[in-house]
């Protein structure tokens, strides 16, 4: 028994990303109009704007701190799961399909708290790397770490959807593959 339906929660619906390919297939296509989107603004951006030089050092740096950013990502979920959880999530990190994950399987949260731990490194690693590249004058770069992580955020982006979508959700547990949504009886 989770601590949602101890607390006279029903269950809405379970959604296990993990091993859903037709949900794995979508977060894919999100993630290639992200990047199409981000690059066609580059461009337009860096035919408009001064910009760096583009050489293979510039390529092997966008792809060097993309991969950094990775794990920074997950380890930012983990704060806030441990931070909005008040220190009662257990968390833990996987790689399956492709894709790092952190998951704190049992925890419960309110659907805003859950929304939080979801987005926090959306925003606060995507900054980062849009504005410490731009302060050190590669702006372009920082475009393009920016629309890079964006486009990795996009099952961060689909459970947000989903929680949205059930507006009887009021809690939400991450589980071993996904989470499930929580109604009061």
């Amino acid at each position: 028994m989770t601590s949602a339906t101890m607390y006279g929660m029903r269950k809405l619906v379970d959604i296990d990303l993990l091993d859903d390919e037709a949900l794995q297939a979508g977060m894919a296509m999100d993630s290639l109009w992200i990047v199409l989107a981000g690059l066609v603004a580059g461009v337009l951006g860096a035919v408009a704007l001064p910009h760096e030089a583009l050489g293979p050092g510039w390529f092997v740096l966008l792809g060097v701190l993309s991969a950094v950013a990775l794990p920074v990502h997950e380890l930012v979920h983990a704060a806030a799961f441990r931070l909005l959880s008040h220190g009662s999530a257990h968390v833990r990190f996987g790689f399956h399909s492709w894709m790092l994950y952190t998951s704190a399987a049992g925890t419960v949260l309110s659907r805003g708290r859950f929304c939080v731990v979801l987005l926090a490194p959306a925003v606060l690693v995507t900054a980062t790397l849009g504005v410490s590249a731009t302060c050190a004058g590669w702006p372009l770069l920082g475009w393009a770490l920016s629309v890079v992580h964006l486009a990795g955020c996009t099952g961060d982006f689909g459970y947000v959807r989903i929680i949205a979508s059930e507006p009887q959700a009021r809690m939400v547990e991450d589980t071993d593959s996904g989470i499930s949504l929580y109604a009061e009886d």
